[in-house]
This record gives C-alpha cells, sequence and structure tokens, in this order.
C-alpha cells in the first residue's frame, strides 16, 4: 500500500499474524503489536517502547495524533487496479484481515456506497462499501474469516 503525507509517499506492506504484525515502511522491517484501548485510541508496542495514538477518519484522509504531531494521512490507490474494484463484479479485499460483519445476503440489491462488510486489520475496523449499484451475486465470506489482499469476497451483478 502506498501512504501519502503531504508532499511525502510511503510505500507500506503489513504481514499480520494473531497479535503481532511486521510492517516493512519503505524497505524497513518493524515488528509492531497494536492494542485497542477504545474507539480511535491504541497502544503501539515497538520492541519494548509502548506508545499511545490516537486516530480519527476523515472519509478517505486519517488524522494521527502520535508523539505531538498531527499526521495527516491518505491511501494512494492505482486506477486500474483499486483494491475495492467492482470491474468483473467482484469486491475485493484491500488489505489482509480479518472479517467480523457481513452486512449483505445473496439476492440483495444495494446501491454504491452501502457498507457491505466490515475488516478489523492492526485492530482498525474497515468498512468495505459497494463500488456501484446492483444485486448480491455471490457471499464468498463469513464473519470470522481471514482474508488476504486482492480475495474476492462479495461479487455484484
Amino acid at each position: 500500500m502506498r501512504l501519502r503525507e503531504g508532499e511525502r509517499v510511503h510505500e507500506l506492506l503489513v504481514q499480520a499474524a494473531a497479535e503481532d504484525a511486521s510492517v516493512l515502511v519503505d524497505g524497513r522491517r518493524v515488528k509492531v503489536r497494536v492494542e485497542g484501548v477504545r474507539a480511535g485510541c491504541f497502544v503501539v508496542h515497538i520492541g519494548s517502547q509502548r506508545e499511545m495514538l490516537h486516530l480519527v477518519r476523515d472519509g478517505s484522509l486519517v488524522h494521527i495524533f502520535w508523539r505531538g504531531v498531527v499526521h495527516r494521512i491518505t491511501e494512494e490507490r492505482e486506477r486500474a487496479s483499486g483494491p475495492q474494484r467492482g470491474g468483473a463484479g467482484g469486491l475485493e479485499a484491500p488489505m489482509p484481515g480479518k472479517v467480523i460483519v457481513v452486512r449483505v445476503r445473496v439476492g440483495e440489491e444495494v446501491v454504491k456506497g452501502q457498507e457491505l462488510l466490515v475488516i478489523e486489520a492492526m485492530k482498525m475496523e474497515n468498512a468495505l462499501r459497494a463500488p456501484r449499484a446492483g444485486r448480491v451475486k455471490s457471499v464468498l465470506t463469513k464473519a470470522g474469516e481471514m482474508v488476504s489482499p486482492g480475495a474476492v469476497l462479495v461479487e455484484l451483478e
């Protein structure tokens, strides 16, 4: 994934396992563990260090309050291969994570932007929304299932 903060762009690859994760940031590997304290508040363990950070999402912009500084982060997505593309009728997982809720059923009519399911990744909940209006053709995942980036989760007709 590519994250932008102002003019700086960072390449990020997260490999999650149980509670710990290995994060590759601009070619440098960091092992982290994230604990959710309450909505938008997290304790991040990096080695023997423990640090508190706060997150506030404003659409596609995420405000991270960490070490006394506000960071404004957006995810850059490639136009042709966005992680939630629906071109072939499928909504794909944008990141590795655990499906925590599926909000649609086969045959259900959905509108563009409607929340279809929620994935938890790095202790953050990420709502996946319909890329267009349509009817749910199939649901290829269920709550509690681990998914990989690019896995088709819901197909629309």
